[in-house]
C-alpha cells in the first residue's frame, strides 16, 4: 500500500486561507478600496475645463469614503459609508434635457439593475444654491434609499443612495445634505 502524507494537502489548505481570509483583512488595513474624506470635502465630478469640473457636491459629515475603484472624476463618484452607497453621476446629453426626462431614465437604469426601483412619483428639491430637480425613494429587496436628479442648460446630474435599510436610515439626514450642497455650472 502506498503511504499517505498529508503534509501537502495542510500546506495547500494553509495557502488557501492566507490567500481566502488574510488578503480581505490586509485590504482593509491598508485601505486601498478607497479614500476616506473629511467634512467639507469638495468633490468635483465631468470632464474638466480650464482646471474645473462642473458638477460638485460638499461631503457633510465624516465617515465617508470615496471609493477609488469605482469612481471616475470625469463622469461620476461613488461615496460610501456603513454600507450605503451614495453614487453621482453626470450626464452630458445629446439633446436638451430636463429632470423628467432624467428621472425616467435613471427610473429605467436602476430597473435594469434588478436590485431596486425609483418611486413613480417624485417631488421637487431645491438645492441651497437654488438648482431644481426631482427626488424620491428608492426601494428593492433588502435595500432603501433615494434617487435625485437635476437638470441645467445641456448638462445633468442623477443622483442613488442606498443601502441596507438600517444603515441608510443611520445616514439619511448625511445623504440629504450632500443632495442639497450639488451645483451645476455651466459648461
Amino acid at each position: 500500500m502506498a503511504r499517505v502524507r498529508w503534509w501537502g494537502t495542510g500546506l495547500v489548505a494553509l495557502v488557501l486561507l492566507v490567500l481566502g481570509a488574510g488578503l480581505p483583512l490586509l485590504d482593509k488595513a491598508l485601505g486601498s478600496r478607497g479614500t476616506p474624506l473629511a467634512p467639507g470635502t469638495v468633490v468635483s465630478v465631468g470632464t474638466e475645463r480650464d482646471g474645473v469640473r462642473p458638477v460638485t457636491f460638499v461631503v457633510p459629515s465624516p465617515g465617508w469614503v470615496l471609493d477609488r475603484a469605482d469612481t471616475s472624476l470625469a463622469s461620476n463618484a461613488e461615496l460610501l459609508s456603513g454600507g450605503v452607497v451614495f453614487s453621482l453621476s453626470v450626464v452630458v446629453p445629446l439633446g436638451s434635457v430636463d429632470a423628467r426626462k432624467l428621472w425616467n431614465g435613471l427610473g429605467r437604469i436602476v430597473a435594469a439593475g434588478g436590485h431596486a426601483r425609483v418611486r413613480a412619483q417624485p417631488v421637487p428639491i431645491t438645492t441651497a444654491h437654488g438648482l431644481t430637480g426631482l427626488t424620491g425613494g428608492l426601494a428593492g429587496r433588502r435595500r432603501a434609499g433615494m434617487a435625485t436628479v437635476f437638470a441645467k442648460d445641456t448638462l445633468g446630474a442623477t443622483v442613488t443612495a442606498s443601502g441596507p435599510p438600517r444603515a441608510y436610515r443611520e445616514v439619511a439626514s448625511e445623504v440629504e445634505a450632500m443632495v442639497r450642497t450639488i451645483r451645476i455650472a455651466a459648461p
